[in-house]
């Protein structure tokens, strides 16, 4: 299935050099050429291209379940201060391993410890890692936050593989990072070329805090003695009361066409005119805006942005959806859709995989490398069997793959060449080490949990929906972190912790 036109029965794709040359019929006498594969009853897919993740996270699966958003944020940020430098590495080993077993060949992935890029390392994925930054108190300077944040980046700058990877900021959201101080990342953003992820209009109490000042998120500010100083505050009128979170951003000079917006669950009309004259794009995450509540997205309101559309599906965090597959996203993405429209033939089945795999590339800019089966772009290619009952017949097989696979049909995954799973073998580098560490840490991390369950004094835990997380290293917003030295546990300790955190 090329994507990018109508599939091939009975196909071959030809690599060389980890790109690839041919897309074409098999040959009529079905022999095998050189060094090749033949899978039998599959589909020849491009990677899959997850537009947003938090492979950090992953030791927190499960930990988390039904908790309402804010409590949400407040346990998982209170979570990272039990975890050190190697529990970060190992977690986000184990989520890249799981995207790339499913079929993801590229990830955007935002990342407080910086440990995301160690995960796509580990399996040779292929990703734009992007820094979180935080800073809503005004107790640290501007200058001392883009001091930590272009240090910490430069750390990852440092260790990437350029062929593979690209590294960026993100400012995590309007209410965990102020005005001010949005701006100056913006800024920075913009004179060194830097790609952008912000979490946007994910929720009502966001909008809130942006149009009026008030609500849920501004009541924790100002429980925490943080002042919020609107966007607009001492420009001229005309520049008054941003009427969203995206007028906010864009009044602070952050949306351009290497922005990746996250969510947009609560979106107002005027929106769409900004991301269309700024070019930004977006990462779609239905399951995780439904499992949390925040909302549901107007999907073809998002496509509408741009021609062709510039929206991508995400997974989100496993600390809140429970796994990576993004079959299970996007048809997820589809039925609600059509659920939400009341109409059984929009988003069309092809569409949702197109979001998938080329949508996704050009939210990122990436679709002159991948994204479609191509001469000249990178052999990045998943192979899906369409094995058992479940497939019998296929009749159409985007219908099959769409309605029917799972992460758990995926025989082979390659990255630009090179295969990094092949059926049921991960073929990336310490693996086993990273799943008995996240196995531990886990175990440390639920304890912690139902400590704070069993505790009345922990109901009342310090955190905030407007605060900054700490990953228990240099914090990108310029606070210092204790990890309790390399390699340690970190310790049993209690899930109570100030700051919010990414997600």
């Amino acid at each position: 299935m090329p994507i990018a036109s109508d599939p091939i029965a009975d196909a071959e794709v030809i690599v060389e050099d980890g790109l690839i040359t041919e897309v074409r019929p098999r040959r009529l006498d079905g022999a095998p050429v050189g060094d090749c594969r033949d899978f039998g009853d599959a589909v020849i897919l491009p990677g899959l291209v997850n537009t947003h993740s938090h492979i950090e996270y992953t030791v927190m699966r499960g930990l988390l379940d039904d908790l309402p958003f804010f409590a949400w944020i407040r346990t998982l940020t209170a979570l990272k201060g039990l975890l050190d430098e190697d529990d970060w590495r190992a977690s986000a080993a184990v989520g890249a391993a799981e995207a790339v077993s499913g079929g993801t060949t590229t990830l955007a992935d935002c990342t407080d410890s910086g440990a995301a890029l160690d995960g796509l390392l580990a399996v040779g994925a292929r990703g734009i890692v992007y820094q979180e930054v935080f800073g809503v108190e005004e107790n640290v300077s501007v200058a001392e936050t883009l001091g930590a944040a272009r240090a910490r980046l430069l750390g990852l700058t440092s260790r990437l593989d350029p062929e593979l990877h690209t590294a960026g900021i993100s400012p995590h959201s309007p209410y965990t990072v102020r005005p001010e101080l949005m701006r100056a990342l913006g800024e920075w953003a913009r004179a060194s070329s830097l790609p952008l992820c912000i979490h946007a209009a994910e929720s009502a109490p966001e909008v809130e805090l942006i149009r009026r000042g008030s609500g849920e998120i501004a009541e924790r500010l100002t429980a925490r003695g943080v002042t919020w100083h609107r966007s607009w505050e001492g420009e001229a009128p005309a520049e008054a009361s941003p009427s969203s979170s995206l007028a906010h951003l864009r009044a602070c000079g952050v949306l351009g066409p290497r922005t990746l917006l996250v969510h947009g669950t609560n979106v107002s009309a005027s929106d769409r005119e900004i991301v269309a004259d700024t070019g930004a794009s977006w990462a779609h995450c239905p399951r995780s805006n439904a499992i949390l509540g925040t909302g549901i997205a107007p999907l073809g309101w998002m496509m509408a942005c741009a021609n062709p559309p510039r929206v991508g599906i995400g997974t989100d965090s496993v600390a809140g959806i429970g796994n990576m597959d993004m079959f299970e996203e996007l048809r997820f993405a589809l039925l609600l859709q059509r659920a939400s429209r009341r109409n059984g033939q929009t988003p069309t089945a092809h569409r949702l995989l197109e979001m998938a795999t080329a949508g996704g590339a050009r939210a990122l800019g990436l679709s002159d490398r991948v994204g479609a089966l191509m001469p000249g772009l990178a052999a990045d290619i998943t192979v899906l069997g369409l094995r058992g009952s479940r497939y019998e017949p296929v009749n159409d097989v985007t219908s099959a793959v769409v309605y029917r696979a799972t992460a758990h049909d995926v025989l082979l995954t390659m990255i630009a060449g090179r295969v990094v799973y092949d059926d049921g073998t991960i073929l990336g580098d310490g693996i086993e080490w990273a799943r008995k560490r996240v196995a531990g840490c886990a175990a440390r991390l639920a304890a912690a949990v139902r400590d704070q369950a069993q505790s009345p004094a922990s109901a009342g835990a310090q955190g905030s929906s407007g605060g900054q997380g700490s990953s228990g290293r240099q914090g990108s917003s310029g606070r210092q972190g204790s990890s309790g030295g390399r390699g340690s546990s970190g310790g049993r300790g209690s899930c109570r912790a100030a700051g919010s955190s990414s997600r």
